[in-house]
């Protein structure tokens, strides 16, 4: 059984960190390499949870994502990284393709 992103993790994540020049937030726990949290807002991607399919990157019709290298990760070694997350128009494709349901968009 897959778990997935928490679905509140706004309330139940405090933010811990920004993304590539303060392009999004980061909601820990952040513990490199085996914890990296959250990363995002309305384009949200658990990085403990994501196993670098890239279902995400090719049905993403506005390229909101990049790969980023995680070393030493235990499930995968990079992530899609929410990089253009203010260019989202909220289709959901992403979030639908996840085989480990580690995407949550929400519209602001």
């Amino acid at each position: 059984m897959v778990t997935p992103i928490d679905p509140d993790f706004m309330k139940n994540r405090k933010v811990a960190g920004k993304g590539e020049g303060g392009a999004y937030d980061i909601r820990g726990p952040v513990e490199p390499p085996a914890k990296l949290g959250i990363h995002g807002t309305a384009v949200a991607v658990d990085y403990d949870l994501c196993i670098a399919d890239g279902a995400c990157i090719d049905a993403c019709p506005v390229n909101v994502f990049d790969w980023q290298e995680t070393p030493g990760h235990p499930a995968s070694t990079k992530k899609a990284r929410p990089i253009r997350e203010k260019d989202c128009i909220f289709c959901t494709a992403c979030e639908s393709v996840c085989p480990v349901l580690c995407i949550k968009i929400t519209q602001p």
